[in-house]
């Protein structure tokens, strides 16, 4: 039984540096443009922290971006998420293991506790298991407690392979371009009544569609 968790465990570190290795090197080649420029950088520099809200089909190029700022991400607990857990450490996140259909309360308020260590947070809002392109209210909670604004992103790319999964996750080619797009920060407010929280969700949807329409627009004249 050791033995086999030591495997186990040799198995996920080599599968986390393989997947970070090759981000490096596809992003070696594909131009990225983000407005503003360097923005997590620029936050992480000025000490502000905040949630980043971006499409689980999206998820490889913001997240590249933003690499090595310590943000922490919440991933799903299923048996992929472990391997998207390995190379989100290797790229410099800190991951915090739960969902909106697993573990979410837990990894929630594990978040929150994470408040005063001074680092922004990521979620996929329509993570892990959907519905594609739809916010669940997890987001909107976290923001609530935190008292961190919600901060929208987008991402265009010219030239991707899209997979057959229920997210249609996009991984840019070679050689290829990105914009990336952050929005306007949105602050909940710590104490909201039911239909106050749908409102909030309703507008980070339709803000985060909105902008991917938009940055879907910009790319094809990069």
């Amino acid at each position: 039984m050791f033995l086999k968790k030591k495997l186990e465990r040799i198995k996920l570190f080599v599968i986390g540096f393989l997947g970070a290795t090759f981000a490096r090197i596809l992003f070696s080649t594909v131009k990225i443009e983000e407005k503003p420029s360097g923005y997590p950088k620029q936050l992480k520099s000025q000490g502000k922290n905040v949630i980043y809200a971006y499409w689980h089909s999206f998820m490889l190029a913001p997240g590249y971006a933003a690499r090595n700022l310590g943000i922490k991400v919440l991933i799903s607990r299923h048996t992929d998420g472990e391997y998207i857990a390995q190379i989100a450490q290797q790229l410099g996140f800190n991951p915090v293991r739960g969902s909106t259909t697993r573990g979410g309360v837990n990894a929630l308020l594990s978040m929150i506790k994470k408040v005063n260590e001074d680092t922004s947070f990521v979620i996929t809002p329509d993570g892990p298991r959907g519905p594609r392109f739809i916010v669940q209210p997890g987001i909107i909670f976290l923001g609530q407690k935190t008292n961190y604004p919600v901060l929208p992103v987008a991402l265009g790319l010219t030239n991707y392979w899209e997979l057959p999964s229920w997210d249609k996750f996009r991984i840019p080619k070679p050689f290829s371009k990105a914009i990336l797009i952050y929005g306007d920060p949105i602050t909940i407010p710590p104490i909201l009544d039911k239909s106050k929280v749908e409102e909030y969700r309703e507008l980070l949807e339709k803000t985060l569609n909105e902008m991917r329409a938009e940055a879907e627009r910009m790319v094809k004249n990069m």
